[in-house]
């Protein structure tokens, strides 16, 4: 649609502001009151209506269509995450140990853009838009925050975008049913029996037992599980001692595990703790299992992923899509697709094939992949709505 084409135009360098604005200012999950505040400072701006979700981080921009009809949302994560920056880029975080590591910034700026564009239009759509700029998506608890407050529960369909430094700038990925994957905490606490490092024969030393932990946790996904389940678990965190001639009493291990099934929200357990028990009783310690999922995996919708791939055809061609398998990533969209269906989308940002990696202190979008999703998000919603040229 030409119109919305041309608003994304008059919008971007305001976006480009927002972004790099947001980027030099990250906040952590939970703690978005800044952000909020300058989401809502825009959207004023603009002249968009909002609601806020108490206690004031996760906003809702509504946009109503001259005549009735259904509801869509668009979902825009805020939070960013503790990491230091090393990109060296001029709008850096001004926060030391916070960063927009993950893109959340980027989703932001386009959710604001998106939201002046449907508002532009608004007298050619019928029903409503509804852009939510969600708290807390990186410690799974900002969808249900904005589900439990009541305020997209007309919504009838939903659309989830998210950058991509894996892949060229402007290739889009999405994929029919299952998207991504289910999440859990598996924490490891190996007791021996501490004592003086020059008397090893005194002692139980929890940090070997441990490593023999890992060691046997890591054959679990090689030897008793089918590659076809697509399970990974994976040690993250290992803490132990505090002073390097004294053999410490205890030994915690944390391990990350991810995958599609919710049969393994059971086995995994079971596996993890039969292996940390026979080994540590085995050296003469104890070993008790604590383990936590998180999280549901995100089902895209066929009239949803149809509807994506037909807007991204028309306009960007077929050679712009990647119909790609479901991932061991999560995202707490998960919780708004169950009750609202939708699609996932992920757009690339690798400027020139020079990719980069999500969650690390070098992570750099290539801020061209924001007109692009900027774009599509306002032509999926317009489409849904009925848009009358």
């Amino acid at each position: 649609m030409d119109l919305i084409r041309e608003c994304i135009e008059k919008y971007h360098e305001t976006m480009i502001t927002e972004r790099r604005h947001m980027h030099a200012h990250p906040e952590l999950s939970g703690n978005e009151y800044e952000t909020s505040a300058y989401i809502q400072e825009e959207l004023s701006k603009a002249g968009i209506s909002f609601d806020i979700v108490p206690p004031g981080k996760s906003v809702i921009a509504v946009i109503h269509g001259k005549n009735p009809g259904k509801t869509i949302l668009l979902r825009s994560d805020i939070d960013a995450l503790p990491v230091t920056e090393a990109t060296g880029l001029p709008f850096s975080s001004e926060t030391i140990g916070v960063m927009h590591a993950c893109g959340h910034d980027t989703h932001a700026a386009i959710g604001i853009t998106v939201a002046k564009v449907l508002n532009s239009i608004r007298d050619k759509l019928h029903g409503t838009a509804k852009v939510v700029f969600q708290e807390a998506e990186e410690i799974s608890f900002g969808a249900k925050h904005v589900l439990e407050s009541g305020l997209i529960d007309d919504a009838d369909n939903s659309l989830m975008l998210h950058v991509d430094v894996s892949r060229p700038t402007g290739v889009f990925g999405t994929n029919y049913g299952v998207r991504s994957a289910m999440t859990a905490i598996c924490k490891v606490v190996v007791r021996g029996k501490g004592g003086h490092s020059a008397f090893p024969e005194t002692t139980v030393n929890p940090v070997l037992i441990a490593a023999r932990i890992i060691e046997a946790v890591s054959e679990i996904t090689a030897y008793e599980i089918s590659r076809d389940d697509f399970v990974l678990i994976s040690p993250t965190e290992i803490t132990s001692g505090t002073k390097n001639n004294v053999i410490p009493q205890t030994c915690d291990i944390t391990f990350n595990a991810r995958y599609y099934d919710s049969k393994f929200v059971e086995l995994i357990p079971e596996l993890i703790s039969r292996k940390a028990k026979n080994i540590a009783a085995s050296s003469g310690g104890e070993a008790d299992i604590l383990f936590s999922s998180h999280g549901k995996p995100m089902v895209n919708e066929k009239d949803s992923v149809d509807r994506a791939l037909s807007v991204i055809e028309r306009i960007w061609g077929k050679d712009m899509i990647e119909l790609t398998p479901p991932g061991l990533f999560a995202d707490d969209y998960a919780y708004i697709q169950e009750i609202i269906p939708g699609v996932a989308v992920t757009i690339g940002a690798a400027k020139e094939g020079n990719t980069s990696a999500s969650h690390s202190p070098t992570m750099m979008p290539d801020e061209a992949y924001m007109d692009t999703a900027a774009r599509f998000a306002a032509e999926y919603m317009a489409e849904y709505l009925g848009f009358a040229e």
